[in-house]
């Protein structure tokens, strides 16, 4: 993540089964004494989208048929056929720009699974959980699996219609930005970008900047696998929507997210969708900040955003292995403004509010995103100089080597690992590196 402070320049709830209920009768309204428009009928209730009137819970098979049919019309059918599915004018049209856009970007595998019931009643509906498996061409190295849960409701003799979809849980990728917006992707050698519909023009400036950056990454970290890396251009709302974190203290100028890859498809018939230990990443970036920097022209290897996120990216660390915080973010800092004057600037600045004090390595998640924007400078700034520091001593393949490999390391742990790989190295065990680093940082910058 990169935060959009001075520093960095732009940086499965449970699921409840409801026992199912008997539907409420569904006598005309003249049988029992009442006008014939007292009471809404089928095609009032669809027009209103507001779910009112008798409903029929959805059983299993149910739930099996309609996701069967979506994915049908989402792998086959057209724009209309996949509006007849939903009720309600702002979900329709919300809708339509969702296939749109899942349909325009290049996957070989597009594919709707039914997952589960989370509620058989709620007086709205019932309430199911379906997950979108889609895996981006040339991007990911497994499907990504993004769930949503749509409450469905069924008229009596009628087909069922979605009245509503929302996300199941952030760790399940909701949202993307074809979520939230109408979609603009282009497709490069390097890159499968969307940008939200209208800013062509400005995707078209930026694009040169993006691709070198990404294809610095690749060729100094290499590629994992890829060919491309999947990257949202959107506002500052919308990259805090698909952030989901409301503890940060400034915006994030860009973040790479992490998406669960598809397990087990569900057998024929039933419902559940299972988890790969494999996963996805998604890049996403600051579009009107990026565009703020093109007054003051390209930087030689591309966007120090796009590079710092595809570092990310790229290395995509072992969930259970945890490296300090100031590897993950510093190697990805330096990294992504190494070549810029400006990092110059941001070392002193993070250097002048400490007075005497001695410079110290930030190892919490807090002092980079939660604290303060402050804190936050203070952390990027000197995680960083780590790496300018093993730059200056050692050489830029060093630095990264010792970046890459601290990645790899569990030092919350144990230090064992991380003093063998410096030593290997630099001839430094990690307190010495820690110690030398503050020194020479306030020589240089303080």
């Amino acid at each position: 993540m990169a935060l959009a402070a001075a520093l960095t320049l732009g940086g499965c709830g449970t699921l409840v089964e409801a026992v199912p209920t008997v539907p409420s009768a569904t006598l005309p309204p003249e049988a029992v004494g009442l006008p014939a428009d007292a009471v809404p009928g089928p095609s009032a209730d669809r027009a209103s989208g507001t779910g009112a009137g008798a409903h029929e819970p959805l059983e299993d098979a149910d739930v099996v048929d309609l996701v069967a049919r979506m994915d049908a019309v989402l792998t086959e059918g057209t724009e209309d056929d996949w509006a007849a599915f939903f009720e309600g004018e702002e979900l329709v049209e919300q809708q339509r720009r969702w296939f749109r856009a899942v349909r325009e970007v290049p996957m070989d595998v597009r594919e709707l699974l039914p997952d589960a019931v989370v509620e058989r009643d709620t007086g709205d509906g019932t309430v199911v959980q379906l997950v979108l498996a889609h895996q981006v061409t040339g991007a990911d190295p497994v499907p990504a699996r993004e769930s949503y849960r749509m409450t469905v409701r069924r008229a009596a003799g009628q087909e069922p219609l979605v009245s509503a979809v929302e996300g199941a849980d952030r760790s399940d990728g909701h949202p993307q930005l074809w979520d939230l917006d109408a979609v603009d992707v282009t497709v490069t050698d390097q890159l499968v970008l969307l940008a939200p519909a209208g800013r062509r023009d400005d995707v078209t400036a930026l694009l040169p900047g993006l691709e070198s950056a990404v294809a610095n990454v690749f060729l100094d970290f290499g590629t994992g696998g890829r060919q491309r890396l999947v990257v949202q251009l959107v506002d500052e709302a919308t990259l805090r929507a698909i952030a989901d974190d409301t503890g940060l203290a400034v915006d994030p100028a860009g973040v790479s997210i992490t998406m669960q890859g598809l397990g087990e498809r569900p057998a024929p018939g039933e419902l559940g969708v299972g988890v790969s230990e494999e996963r996805v990443d998604r890049v996403v970036l600051d579009l009107d900040l990026l565009v703020e920097e093109l007054a003051f022209g390209t930087p030689p290897g591309g966007w120090g955003l796009m590079r710092h996120e595809a570092v990310h990216a790229v290395m995509d660390g072992d969930p259970d292995v945890r490296p300090p915080v100031w590897v993950w973010e510093g190697l990805a800092e330096w990294y992504g403004y190494r070549r810029d004057y400006v990092v110059d600037e941001a070392y002193r600045a993070a250097l002048d509010p400490l007075g005497e004090e001695p410079l110290e390595l930030p190892d919490s998640f807090s002092d980079y995103y939660y604290d303060s924007q402050e804190a936050g400078e203070l952390a990027y700034a000197s995680s960083a100089m780590v790496f300018s520091f093993l730059e200056q001593r050692f050489g830029f393949e060093t630095a990264r080597d010792v970046g890459v490999g601290l990645t790899r390391v569990d030092t919350w742990r144990d230090a064992a690992d991380a003093d063998a790989l410096l030593v290997e190295r630099t001839g430094l065990t990690l307190e010495a590196l820690e110690r030398e680093w503050a020194a020479w940082a306030a020589a240089t910058y303080g």
